[in-house]
């Protein structure tokens, strides 16, 4: 079977178990992106090792265990904010566990054992928050209890637009790098289509379904931004390992790394954006 049959079969099997998880409950989009969060932080300690740092990959996935379960479950309202606070004392019993080990670099395995959990479990966890009924009206509330996959399926579609958009247009005329030291397949003509099949993606899901043109656009240009910069420091982070894919789970398509690298940059700041809106509508 050639590579491009079965990315296009991972692909395919991919997207029908992400959509389905998404659209089913607030449960089972907890529970994949759990998994899909534990494999890519593991990819991410792998990769680390490969340059001969030793996160602590055993205790720093237990840990991020614990940190995903407290966001996931405050963001389906049982927990109070204060119940967040217990992160930052789970980051820091990381930095002390370190002082029982015989290590060559205590320092940069501790970065890079909080850093796995900031970059890619933290931001996964974060997609909780998106599931609920937060479908750019002006009575946006995030916060809410009621179940809603809206927001999560139009930010997704928007995500594999610009991907789409950026390789088509890019490798039909692509000439002018946009930053041929870490990506040299990654062209301007290439950024700018992605962002045009973005936004429009990000319009008609504003006709569509009713929601204010202003802010799908706006989600849009920053899924853009962000995301092209998320795929870029993930092609820097495989360079600097000497590796081409961050993993093999996914044939034909790499690793967990690989596919939601935009994701982990461009979710933090969709979901910054939302709270801003949010914090505007009550204020008013």
């Amino acid at each position: 079977m050639s590579e491009l049959v079965k990315g296009a079969i991972t692909g395919f099997l991919f997207v029908g178990v992400l959509l389905l998880a998404i659209t089913t409950n607030k449960y089972t989009l907890a529970a994949l992106f759990y998994i899909i969060s534990m494999a890519g932080l593991y990819e991410f300690y792998r990769l680390m090792e490969k340059v001969g740092f030793k996160p602590k990959k055993s205790i720093a996935m237990f840990v991020a265990s614990i940190i995903y379960g407290i966001i996931a479950i405050y963001s389906f309202g049982a927990f109070s904010f204060s119940y967040l606070l217990f992160i930052f004392p789970l980051l820091v019993s990381l930095v002390a566990l370190e002082l029982f080990r015989k290590s060559e670099y205590p320092v940069t395995n501790i970065a890079f054992s909080v850093m796995g959990i900031l970059y890619v479990v933290i931001p996964l966890s974060i997609l909780n928050f998106f599931a609920y009924d937060t479908t750019f009206y002006n009575e946006m509330d995030i916060n809410t209890n009621h179940y809603s996959s809206l927001l999560l399926v139009g930010f997704f579609m928007i995500q594999w637009a610009n991907d789409t958009g950026a390789y088509l247009v890019g490798s039909q005329i692509g000439k002018h790098k946009l930053f041929e030291r870490i990506s040299p397949n990654k062209t301007w003509e290439g950024f700018y289509g992605g962002a045009v099949l973005a936004i429009l993606m990000g319009m008609g899901f504003a006709y569509f379904f009713d929601g204010e043109m202003i802010h799908w656009i706006i989600v849009a240009l920053l899924i853009v931004v962000f995301g092209t910069l998320g795929d870029l420091t993930e092609s820097q982070i495989k360079r600097s390992c000497g590796v081409k894919d961050s993993g093999n789970l996914l044939p034909g398509h790499g690793g967990v790394l690989d596919r939601f690298d935009g994701v982990l940059f461009s979710a933090p700041f969709v979901l910054a954006y939302l709270q801003l809106v949010y914090l505007q509508v009550i204020n008013n």
